[in-house]
Formats: C-alpha cells, sequence, structure tokens
C-alpha cells in the first residue's frame, strides 16, 4: 500500500519511454514493417505459381513474358489456367478482373501501360490435349486509370 503522503517515483526506464527519441524509433519500426509487406504483395509473377484469388480460388500462373500485339505496342504477356470454360463469359470476366489485381503492380514496376491476361482452360485429353483460351487486354489511360478492353477486335477466342 502506498503512504498517503509519499511521492510516486518513476524508474529511469519509465522516464527514457518519455523521450522523443523512442517515439521516433518506435514510428520507424511501424513504418518499416509496413512498408516490407508492401513489397512483398508486389513480388514478380512467375511461371507455376499458384495464386490465391480474393475470392478464395486459385490459379496456375503459365507463363509470364513481354508480347508485342500491335506494330511496337509492347505489353506484359500473363498466361494462365483456368477451371471455368471459355463458356462462362461471366465468371471468367469476374476470374480475370481479379487476376488482374494481382498482377498491375507487376505491369506497373515494369512499366507497362498495356496488359494481356490470357485465360486458359485446363487441357483435356490423354493423349492429344487441346484447350481453349480468351484474352483481356488492359490499358492505362492518360488519366493513370486502368481499363479493360471490352472491343471484339482485342478479345481473341481461340
Amino acid at each position: 500500500m502506498l503512504a498517503k503522503n509519499g511521492r510516486l517515483r518513476l524508474s529511469s526506464a519509465s522516464q527514457f519511454m518519455h523521450r522523443p527519441i523512442l517515439t521516433i524509433a518506435v514510428a520507424l519500426v511501424l513504418i518499416t514493417c509496413l512498408g516490407s509487406g508492401s513489397r512483398l504483395a508486389a513480388a514478380p509473377l512467375h511461371a507455376d505459381q499458384m495464386l490465391k484469388l480474393p475470392d478464395g480460388r486459385e490459379v496456375k500462373v503459365l507463363s509470364v513474358s513481354k508480347f508485342e500485339y500491335e506494330k511496337g505496342v509492347m505489353a506484359l504477356m500473363v498466361r494462365y489456367e483456368t477451371h471455368l470454360s471459355i463458356d462462362q463469359r461471366k465468371e471468367l470476366s469476374d476470374e480475370v478482373d481479379q487476376v488482374w489485381r494481382l498482377a498491375q503492380k507487376e505491369v506497373e514496376h515494369l512499366g507497362y501501360s498495356e496488359a494481356i491476361l490470357s485465360s486458359n482452360e485446363v487441357p483435356k485429353g490423354i493423349f492429344l490435349t487441346a484447350s481453349r483460351t480468351m484474352n483481356f487486354i488492359y490499358e492505362k489511360g492518360a488519366d493513370g486509370q486502368w481499363t479493360r478492353l471490352n472491343r471484339a477486335d482485342f478479345m481473341a477466342s481461340q
């Protein structure tokens, strides 16, 4: 029990904690931790990588490459394997937008203003395999905003 007239004395460690240096040190540690988390999220995409989509499903990256598709227009092409059928247009559209959210960091990091996301069905067959593909093109506008092009000549279905 404390004496009624006694003064409460702080330890030397408690006095140190009120100094501005400690506040700055703690702030720097927090900034470093938060900064490293954003760098991890922007890890480069690579072949055979499994991507966990925001809705919980996973897709497999087949390849990531530079692609020239129109008289010197360079884009980053990300091919991935989908468990959806190319005929499931609405579901495929939703899925490719989720893949785009993950690939966008890589595209911007590499300095591209165009990207092609290629959704590839899981190959069917035993000896002779077949797979259909649907390509989606994303373009960065002058305002810095990305949009998916819906023009028929840019969406190629094989």
